[in-house]
């Protein structure tokens, strides 16, 4: 199928429409370089979660780099990978209904799936679908480590685990857990290493009661960019998940566990008033950029990096309200912002520009979007 933005390629960025997605290339190669080097080093396996760019060539290049496989959130995303061969895809989210159970049952027949669950009751419908079909699927089981979202309570993992162990269709591959807790502790470095490593020991302990319950387990498996250098480092612990790295964003960068410089995503906008002095506006909106909060704690949805520095302080769907600009700034001018969280920008946009030194190299789809 021809790229419908292929004509864009060999152009200064000038020439975009605006919002626009740029991904830098020469920094997306690092972070991906970087964060493999890592997880070799500890010794670990690495399963980047892919709805950070939802882009395949993407993916690809984290495979080719290491990576055993990739991590999925939704229906979609894991019906994307599957289709375009990437080898192994968990899918870190309960296959609750009709539909999720369906679309795991069609990736299965295509990839090494594995499916997360914190209960029985959230896998039972699958294991039966799975039987019937005459095959099996892998599962891990979510262990609740802190975040207080899903998974279930370490002391109740055994009889969870053995409940589910039991079930036709489905076999217990492992344990996992979203240590999501760590970005919540904020810009403290110590305090950010001692909740990843809790984390990552309560793991530990839950895959080894497991064990000496009669039920072997392959995986244990962390995932997070906050709790990436924390989490992973425990003995025991085989596999990390994180997603953010790959593009970096802005909350990453306030709290301290991305480098500016380590950041590849950017939306290019354009001024398109200065009737009020300040705020100035600019035509990327909460449509180019998403809602998702700052860890600033100042409102801001993203922070602009090109010369004139400022914030998008706020915003309507496609208007952002830019404060704090050096003076100069005028109708047409392009501006570069660095949003809040890549995962939700990029759920936003049907591509992104891939640049290089200013010019345009290439245009990649953003597929598996909700």
């Amino acid at each position: 199928m021809t790229n419908p933005w292929n004509h864009l390629v060999g152009l200064p960025i000038e020439r975009l429409p605006s919002p626009s997605v740029l991904i830098d290339l020469p920094t997306l190669r690092s972070n991906i370089a970087e964060m493999a080097a890592h997880a070799d080093s500890l010794g670990v396996a690495l399963r980047p979660h892919w709805k950070s760019s939802k882009v395949v060539e993407v993916g690809r290049m984290q495979i080719e780099a290491g990576a055993v496989g990739l991590t999925v959130a939704t229906a979609n995303e894991l019906t994307a990978l599957a289709d375009a061969g990437i080898p192994s895809v968990f899918w870190a989210y309960p296959p609750v209904g009709a539909p999720r159970i369906a679309a795991a049952l069609a990736a299965a027949a295509k990839t090494h799936l594995i499916v997360g669950v914190d209960s029985v009751e959230a896998v039972a419908r699958l294991a039966e679908a799975a039987a019937a079909a005459g095959t099996v699927i892998d599962v891990r089981l979510e262990v609740d480590t802190g975040l207080g979202r899903m998974g279930v309570r370490p002391e109740d993992a055994v009889d969870t685990a053995r409940a589910i162990a039991a079930l036709p269709g489905v076999r217990l591959e492992g344990v996992f857990t979203h240590e999501g807790q760590v970005q919540g502790v904020g810009a403290d470095p110590e305090k950010r290493l001692a909740t990843g490593l809790a984390a990552g020991r309560m793991l530990v302990e839950a895959a080894d009661a497991i064990r000496a319950g009669g039920i072997p387990l392959r995986s244990v498996s962390v995932g997070s960019t906050p709790g990436v250098r924390s989490a992973p480092t425990i003995p025991g612990v085989t596999e990390a998940r994180p997603g953010t790295y790959v593009y970096g964003d802005e909350n990453q960068v306030a709290i301290g566990t991305t480098p500016p410089e380590a950041t590849a995503a950017t939306v290019l906008a354009r001024v398109i008033s200065t009737q009020r002095g300040e705020p100035i506006l600019v035509d990327a909106g909460t449509k180019a950029m998403s809602a998702d909060g700052s860890l600033h704690h100042d409102g801001r949805l993203g922070t602009i990096v090109s010369e004139s520095g400022g914030v998008i302080a706020a915003a309507h769907e496609e208007h952002g309200f830019l404060r704090g600009a050096a003076p100069g700034l005028a109708v047409g001018d392009l501006v570069r912002i660095r949003p809040n969280h890549a995962c939700g920008l990029s759920n936003m946009h049907s591509h992104v520009v891939v640049v290089d030194d200013g010019s345009i190299v290439d245009v990649w789809p953003v597929v598996g979007r909700h």
